[in-house]
């Protein structure tokens, strides 16, 4: 019996693989790096917020000198500002740019694009029955995640 032939991982793999290959796509032509972009569609979003370097890096669990590279090309790009808090100027914050907030609408509309290119062969039944069926399979791997996580801590 072919073990790979009813496999669900590989297949999932490949169209992870076919969305990381549109979306370098899509980003690289922003002058982004996916990070990056995920970064900047993040803060672009929450732009309201008063947002740390620090913040940042624990949201997306990167290490402090990660998100400050990160930042630092941002920066250079035009796409963030660090602005220094008017109590305490060793505390920074991130700021995005008008130029951040135009890119963004970019990636709004790749992102629909991609989703359009993931969905089109589907029938709307048929999409929410894989979006069901797709939380199922997040919760149950969340599910054993925890368990393992707890498990470590007790040993």
């Amino acid at each position: 019996m072919d073990c790979w032939k009813n496999a669900v991982g590989p297949r999932i793999k490949r169209v992870n693989n076919a969305i990381d290959f549109w979306r370098t796509q899509d980003m690289d032509r922003l002058g982004l790096t996916t990070t990056q972009g995920y970064l900047l569609g993040w803060l672009t979003r929450n732009a309201d917020k008063s947002v740390t370097p620090s913040e940042l890096g624990r949201s997306f669990k990167l290490s402090q000198p990660t998100i400050s590279g990160i930042l630092q090309r941002l920066e250079a790009k035009g796409f963030v500002t660090m602005e220094a808090d008017s109590n305490d100027r060793r505390r920074k914050y991130v700021r995005t740019t008008d130029r951040a907030a135009e890119c963004h609408q970019q990636i709004i509309s790749n992102f629909r694009d991609m989703e359009r290119r993931l969905t089109a062969p589907l029938s709307a039944e048929e999409q929410e029955t894989l979006l069901a069926l797709l939380d199922r399979m997040i919760d149950g791997l969340e599910q054993g995640v925890r368990q393992r996580e707890t498990e470590d801590t007790h040993v």
